[in-house]
């Protein structure tokens, strides 16, 4: 059954899913209803049963390619890690139909009573697939790559967003930044990262276990890369000790399945906050380009504690401070103003 005013995609999707669910498993579709909203282009609905329900999922496929994650889902379920299995799909028309893990995303649930217990399940997860072999299939990041996902912070935040003048000597600033965290990452141990493994993209399962999303960029790269995702949450907010208490039970874990190889554990919390700080860079940027180049400007108000990360971070190195000035004195106060305009 559709809703009254539907778009075209969910109509397409509704009828397609209905055509493969009746053939493959004689059940039909009762109704589609849209789930939550992307930062990407993809689009997912929620298809139910009489018997039960599934995820429907349209990425376009001018823009965006199932087939990785068709890969990854089965590449993931092979090595342990639980992941929703890929029911039904259609590469050219972009459409796939997937298990559904329900509706307890961690990032709605967490709180101060179960979030040690959540993220310690989460923790078991991230391990497995970071124990994951190498394939053809999957690609690593580069030195280039990780210095390019930083450049958007300065090109669609600073400029496009903020209409921040660039200077020579800012620049100078930003640029020793990026080298100083580059340097670093390119030491650490590399894994199979995830690479947004965020309460966004957990669930809570009825076993007990962590359900894993949104895999499909999955990357070899450095090894603090998916801790950091998890632990520097823009969605629940922990002190400094509980998030090394957690970080501890990570590395104590990636330790002991050989993980870490002769990474030095006196580095562990300095390579864990450059990790951090590329990647609010990162975000900073991405968010600033939804709102400006995909007009979801939904995010926006993430970049205020992404900011606020990357300012407390950067104030803790002395080879970073300069950065963590530039962010708090002139940055601060620009992202304040234009978001007043904006929200």
């Amino acid at each position: 059954m559709l809703r009254g005013i539907v778009s075209l995609v969910e109509q397409d999707l509704f009828e397609w899913t209905n055509s493969r669910l009746t053939l493959s498993q004689n059940l039909e579709v009762l109704s589609i209803s849209p789930l939550r909203q992307e930062a990407s282009a993809r689009e997912y609905f929620r298809v139910n049963t009489k018997e039960n329900s599934f995820v429907g999922v349209f990425c376009p496929p001018e823009t965006e390619s199932i087939e990785q994650f068709i890969f990854l889902a089965e590449f993931l379920k092979d090595n342990g890690v639980t992941v929703p299995e890929v029911i039904s799909s259609d590469t050219k028309l972009g459409f796939m139909l997937v298990e559904d893990f329900g509706d307890k995303l961690y990032q709605l649930h967490i709180n101060r009573q179960n979030y040690h217990h959540l993220y310690s399940a989460a923790i078991d997860e991230m391990i497995r697939i970071h124990l994951c072999p190498p394939h053809p299939k999957l690609t690593s990041l580069s030195r280039n790559e990780m210095y390019m996902q930083m450049d958007i912070f300065r090109d669609w935040f600073l400029k496009d967003l903020l209409d921040i003048e660039i200077t020579s000597e800012r620049n100078e600033v930003i640029e020793n930044v990026f080298g100083t965290i580059l340097d670093d990452l390119i030491t650490q141990p590399q894994v199979l990262c995830h690479f947004d493994f965020e309460s966004r993209n957990l669930m809570m399962l009825e076993n007990g276990s962590t359900g894993v999303l949104d895999f499909q960029d999955a990357v070899f790269g450095p090894i603090f890369l998916d801790p950091v995702s998890l632990l520097k949450d823009l969605y629940f907010k922990m002190s400094e000790k509980e998030m090394c208490e957690l970080l501890d039970i990570y590395t104590s874990k990636a330790y002991e399945f050989g993980l870490m190889g002769n990474f030095n554990t006196s580095g562990i919390k300095k390579s864990f906050d450059f990790t951090a700080l590329q990647r609010q860079l990162r975000i900073m940027g991405t968010l600033s380009r939804l709102h400006l180049r995909d007009k979801k400007p939904f995010r926006l108000p993430d970049l205020t504690t992404t900011l606020d990360f990357a300012i407390n971070i950067s104030a803790r190195y002395d080879e970073l401070r300069n950065f963590s000035v530039f962010l708090k004195k002139i940055i601060f106060p620009e992202l304040k103003k234009t978001l007043k305009e904006i929200l």
